[in-house]
């Protein structure tokens, strides 16, 4: 039997993720802002079978070392402005049913216990439709200064990250016994003091003494998301991710990457790991429609865009490099993997031609052509690749770019058996994941912590 694949749509809190493309004429991203916007989004994508909004978050935006923000990022809405994802899933959670709800937040931003505390609540209030992408926040100059930090180095973030999820996973699994709340109105006896549980916690970057104040939710502990690509970051992905995201553009690339973080893995005994990358889809009447739709999208981003986009991911200005620099002499404290990928790349070997590039080749895997041509080429994708679904980037932004993947993409894979014939349900867990029910599965480290 063919793989049932997942589809969830990726998106940030911005009126112009990814593409630069939000002053396009079929663009409209201006009610970014505003609750309808989003409701009307998500309505769409789960009357048409996606599995899941993905939320992107930038806690800063491009910055130079020396503090300089380019023009370009105000001017052209390069990571900035960015709203709160976290804030809106509630709203959306009202709004439809089914759908569940990825959301990005940072280990380097937020507390232990009041970040756990939210994603209790988003899972109580969801359904158990809820996940935690866990980051390490890139954009590091912006979010010091804004924060009153000092940028981080990389394996530090990492050292960070991994204390933080082993605390909040104490939190949510051992915290309160299962059996903890008894609503004894006769005896007066909410909950039982001997089943919930005080925490002690004295590490390197946190400290905790107290109890946990939210009670279990459907999952206790979010479908855990990771996409760190790094050496660090895969390592961490194996040991703590129940779903992988990456963003290759060529399958041989991709396949080599997943084929190690299944066998890293199941070296830690956890064989079941869930790999989307993301995909940008064009769809066009004819083929050659869809290809001057990839044209126009592609020279939408000004190259002052492109190096302000680029400065965020890996935290280089690469306008302040001679074009011919070799790219493999630019090093970086910012994202890694903004940067490691391209310095692999045949197609790059200097910092000129990787700005030439990077308006083509920004984001995942494209599929461009009419419904049936898209279809053949994830249907590739997934086969050589290897991986279990798409992320679908925004391109134009908005519910604009899923429209014709739900209305003709969409079907044809379902005739295919590559989309369930009816939209899944249950928890995110349950949906993403083989696990059995909507909690942990007993390979995960996080399960060692209950009682």
């Amino acid at each position: 039997m063919p793989k049932e694949l997942f589809f969830a749509a990726y998106e940030e809190l911005t009126p112009n993720f990814v593409s630069n493309a939000w002053h396009l004429p079929e663009a409209d991203t201006s009610g970014f802002a505003t609750l309808e916007y989003w409701q009307d989004y998500v309505r769409e994508l789960d009357a048409g079978g996606y599995d899941f909004l993905f939320l992107a978050e930038a806690l800063g935006y491009p910055m130079t070392a020396d503090g300089t923000v380019p023009e370009a990022v105000v001017r052209e809405a390069v990571q900035l402005p960015v709203h709160d994802p976290v804030a809106i899933v509630s709203g959306l959670a009202a709004t439809v049913s089914r759908l569940g709800f990825v959301v990005t937040a940072s280990t380097a931003s937020q507390i232990p216990a009041l970040h756990a505390r939210t994603f209790t609540t988003l899972d109580h209030l969801t359904g158990g439709r809820i996940g935690w992408n866990i980051v390490t926040t890139d954009m590091q100059e912006a979010f010091a200064r804004l924060v009153g930090q000092r940028p981080t180095p990389h394996a530090e973030r990492y050292a960070r990250a991994e204390e933080f999820t082993e605390l909040v996973l104490q939190l949510w699994e051992s915290a309160w016994d299962e059996d903890a709340v008894r609503l004894d109105k006769q005896r007066r006896v909410w909950a039982d003091p001997a089943k919930v549980h005080r925490i002690v916690h004295e590490g390197r970057y946190f400290s905790l003494d107290g109890y946990f104040p939210a009670i279990p939710s459907p999952q206790r502990t979010p479908t855990l998301f990771q996409a760190g690509t790094s050496a660090k970051g895969k390592e961490f992905a194996a040991r703590y991710a129940e779903c992988i995201f990456t963003s290759f553009r060529d399958t041989a690339s991709a396949a080599a990457h997943i084929g190690e973080l299944r066998a890293r893995g199941a070296a830690l005994s956890r064989p079941g790991l869930t790999v989307l990358n993301a995909v940008s889809i064009l769809v066009g009447d004819t083929s050659e429609d869809a290809w001057e739709q990839r044209r126009v999208f592609e020279s939408a981003p000004s190259q002052d865009a492109s190096a302000a986009l680029f400065l965020g991911w890996s935290g280089v200005d690469l306008s302040g490099y001679d074009p011919d620099t070799p790219l493999s002499e630019v090093t970086t404290e910012g994202s890694h993997t903004g940067l490691a990928f391209w310095q692999e790349n045949p197609q790059t070997p200097t910092v000129g031609s990787l700005l030439s590039l990077l308006k083509i080749e920004a984001g995942g895997f494209k599929a461009t052509g009419t419904a049936e041509e898209v279809a053949d080429q994830l249907e590739t994708i997934a086969r050589e690749a290897d991986v279990d679904g798409f992320l679908v980037e925004p391109s134009y932004g908005g519910i604009r770019s899923h429209r014709r993947v739900i209305d003709e993409v969409l079907p044809i894979l379902r005739e295919r058996g590559l989309v369930p014939a009816e939209p899944r349900g249950g928890t995110l867990r349950e949906r993403l994941t083989a696990a059995p029910g909507p909690r942990l599965t007993a390979d995960h480290p996080g399960a060692a912590y209950r009682r």
